[in-house]
Formats: C-alpha cells, sequence, structure tokens
C-alpha cells in the first residue's frame, strides 16, 4: 500500500471517528484494516422500510462502506445491510458515484447518506428504485421523513451540556419577531443657544419630548419533537429554527405566540 494512500486512509479514520463520536445518530458497529478500508455503521434516522407490499417506518439502519484499492480517485462502495425503500438505494448499491469527488472527506460522505436516509436529499429523474421514486413524487409533503442534521459542530470536545444553536433565518432576514414594547420619556438636553436667547425662551418651549421605543426580548419554552429536551430560548429578529443538541433535530420556533 502506498504512503499516499496510507495518509488518506489514516485522516479519514480520524475525521470520521470524530464525526461519528459528536453526533448522536450515527455509530461505527465495525472497521477493518489499519488503517479501516472497510466500514459497518449504524445510522437511527427515520426512514422507509417496504415489508411485503406495505411501507413501514424504520429508526436504524446498517450501511456498509468498503474503500477499493483505487480509492479516492474512485468513489467508495456503498450498500445498505438492511433494507431501505428509497428512489436511489438499491440492495446492492447507494447511489454516491454522480455526487463525488477524490478531495471529498470519507466523512461528508457519510452524511450525505444519512441526509438520503432521512429523505432530505433524493433523484427521482435517474432512480435505482423505480417504485420509490413514484412515491415520493405523490407525497413531497411528508418530506423530509426526519429533519435531523447531519452537521456537528467544529469544536474539538462535544458540549457539556444540551443547548440550542440557531441557524441563519431561513425566510424573510428583515422580519422581526413579536415582544412586548415599552414606552420610555425624557426630554432632551436644552438646545446650545446664547445665554440670552436661553434667558429669553420659556423652559416649556426649550424642552424637546424625546419617545424611546424599547423592545424587550421575549423568552419562550421549548422542547425538541425529536427526543422532548427542553430548552429556554431567548428569540430575537429573524430567528425562526433551531437545532437540538441532543439529537441534532430542527425544529421551528413559537415567534407567533
Amino acid at each position: 500500500m502506498s504512503a499516499m494512500r496510507l495518509r488518506r486512509l489514516q485522516a479519514d479514520f480520524e475525521k470520521l471517528s470524530d464525526y461519528v463520536r459528536r453526533h448522536p445518530r450515527l455509530k461505527i458497529i465495525q472497521s477493518d484494516g489499519e488503517p479501516p478500508e472497510r466500514y459497518q455503521l449504524e445510522y437511527r434516522i427515520r426512514s422507509l422500510r417496504q415489508v411485503n407490499d406495505e411501507l413501514i417506518h424504520a429508526k436504524s439502519h446498517l450501511v456498509e462502506i468498503v474503500l477499493p484499492r483505487n480509492y479516492p480517485r474512485v468513489p467508495p462502495q456503498c450498500r445498505m445491510l438492511s433494507p431501505v425503500f428509497h428512489p436511489n438505494i438499491a440492495p446492492h448499491a447507494i447511489c454516491v458515484g454522480d455526487h463525488w469527488s477524490a478531495g471529498e472527506p470519507l466523512a461528508s460522505l457519510v452524511a450525505r447518506i444519512g441526509e438520503m436516509l432521512a429523505y432530505q436529499s433524493y433523484n427521482v429523474k435517474s432512480p435505482l428504485n423505480g417504485e420509490a421514486a413514484r412515491w415520493v413524487e405523490q407525497h413531497l409533503d411528508e418530506l423530509p421523513l426526519d429533519p435531523v442534521s447531519l452537521l456537528v459542530e467544529e469544536s474539538e470536545t462535544p458540549p457539556a451540556a444540551p443547548v440550542v444553536e440557531t441557524p441563519p433565518p431561513v425566510e424573510s432576514p428583515a422580519a422581526e419577531v413579536a415582544a412586548p414594547v415599552r414606552r420610555q420619556v425624557r426630554p432632551a438636553p436644552l438646545p446650545d443657544w446664547p445665554p440670552a436667547q436661553r434667558a429669553a425662551t420659556p423652559r416649556v418651549a426649550r424642552e424637546i419630548e424625546v419617545v424611546e421605543v424599547v423592545v424587550e426580548p421575549k423568552v419562550v419554552n421549548v422542547s425538541c419533537p425529536g427526543c422532548e429536551t427542553s430548552y429556554r430560548i431567548t428569540l430575537r429578529a429573524g430567528l425562526r429554527r433551531a437545532r437540538c443538541k441532543n439529537c441534532q433535530t430542527v425544529f421551528d420556533l413559537p415567534i407567533d405566540s
């Protein structure tokens, strides 16, 4: 094995191990090689499984990723070890090659597979499973099946306690969050008039009323719909969604309540 391939495999292993360690929905079940050239991973993501002629929801999936001899010039070989009903997943393969580039880290590919399982990503134009592609076109209003974010923070260690990360606004950036308004009235500083003019002008005419509108922050108590972890969040202008640090589910905030 060449030194370049060894360095790439080792870098992939370290980055993937760190990514999985910090993401609560992923787990490396098995890895073969030093550094590994084959992985088995578990995804705890809501997706679909076909049993006979019935579609059922499944929350645990096993994926095998093999790094071939010519990797990374050629994409990894990915397949499901547990059945999944998805337009771009067949029993023998997960369609990842169309978007593969040699510079893509293995952890990024693992995240893309998770997005496919969650039905956040799919291609119905050239499917591996035509029946699943037809199902998607008829159920677009039900997707994604799982709003989990497959991103994790760029930190060396996981946070000590669950907190909420607030993504940028996805709708109207200029929209403001409704909040109570308090009016404060105070006199403005006296104009810088000459002493003679100041003495000749009644004080009431020299004072100008200034009204300050103070928007008080609105604090709400919310629960993650994925794991029911409770949070206390201060709403601010443009804030629309939050991401649970416990299970990575992205959910809407009650800005109108």
